[in-house]
């Protein structure tokens, strides 16, 4: 497969470029010039790098079209944050440069676009979710995804191109947005602070980040797939839990804030993913267990905790 990948730069992006670079396929990333490609730079030298924006995606075509992607894998998004949820950017940045990206892929001959949606399309259901469920979102982050997913899909349709949406769940692992949970929370432990936290009660499906890049992966490959998928562990544990594995992997005697922060007035109390369709029709099954990918997630910070302090050790000495 040759494919082409849009925000390698980010978390999920990262994950999903390392794991088609690691199992043989030609890989080349799109990216913003001023982007900090840090999260890739082990396997930089295997990808081919096209500098281009996405919202001056014509300067970039020519490029694109010269490394003839047999896939499209559009991970990239202004505005993931939690704090960008209802900003206009989500709009007004994201829906035209993902038609633009897709009319790009349609025009070049591809055979298939893969597209990283959220579970936000379908707003609170407080139950397990397939993809029947209806999609009422309540961020423009979510009604942003879901209008992606309507017009491309529909773009992609005019011309024959299989189009494939996936909507992850909770996410983790190395190299996250360092704003969610998780990250947050390792950061404040290691430093051997007090996390603020939500009295977690919330029951939620959280998957690790090299899961999703071997389903992504496979959707990508497999020509049964279209449409869209849900894409989490199918599980869930309590906030609660989570945090708690969390602080007894790094010191169990820490104290946590757990009901320092109240609940948002839309907070989703339970949020899982059922996986049937993606399992069905690609194989895929979820392989690192929660415990493990916290185990991996928490040595990773730490590791970089490490690396700064000697860093700046390094800078005092000189």
């Amino acid at each position: 497969m040759r494919a082409l990948i849009t925000g390698a730069s980010g978390f999920l992006g990262s994950h999903l470029t390392e794991w088609l670079v690691e199992t043989g396929h030609a890989v080349a990333v799109l990216h913003r010039p001023r982007s900090d490609l840090w999260r890739i730079q082990a396997v930089l030298p295997k990808v081919t790098t096209i500098r281009g924006d996405l919202e001056a995606l014509p300067d970039a075509a020519g490029a694109v079209a010269h490394f003839a992607p047999d896939v499209v894998f559009h991970t990239a998004w202004h505005g993931v944050g939690s704090r960008h949820r209802d900003e206009e950017g989500q709009v007004d940045r994201n829906i035209q440069s993902s038609l633009s990206l897709t009319r790009l892929a349609c025009r070049i001959g591809c055979k298939a676009f893969v597209g990283l949606g959220s579970q936000a399309e379908y707003g609170p259901h407080n139950r397990r979710i397939n993809e029947t469920a209806a999609t009422e979102p309540t961020t423009l982050y979510g009604a942003a995804k879901l209008s992606v997913f309507h017009l491309c899909r529909r773009i992609a349709a005019l011309s024959g191109m299989r189009f494939v949406w996936a909507r992850v769940f909770s996410a983790y692992g190395p190299r996250d947005n360092p704003e969610w949970m998780i990250p947050y929370l390792i950061r404040e432990l290691l430093a051997r602070e007090r996390p603020s936290l939500t009295p977690g009660e919330q029951q939620w499906d959280y998957v690790f980040a090299t899961d999703v890049a071997k389903a992504v992966c496979l959707l990508g490959l497999c020509p049964r797939a279209e449409g869209p998928f849900n894409l989490g562990s199918g599980q869930v544990h309590s906030i609660r839990s989570i945090v708690e594995r969390i602080r007894d992997l790094i010191d169990p005697t820490l104290p946590l804030g757990l009901g320092e922060v109240p609940y948002r007035a839309d907070q989703v109390m339970h949020l899982q993913a059922d996986t049937t369709r993606l399992e069905t029709v690609t194989g895929w099954r979820p392989e690192v267990p929660l415990e493990t990918g916290l185990r991996r997630t928490v040595e990773w910070y730490r590791s970089q905790a490490q690396a700064e302090l000697e860093r700046k050790t390094r800078g005092r000495l000189a």
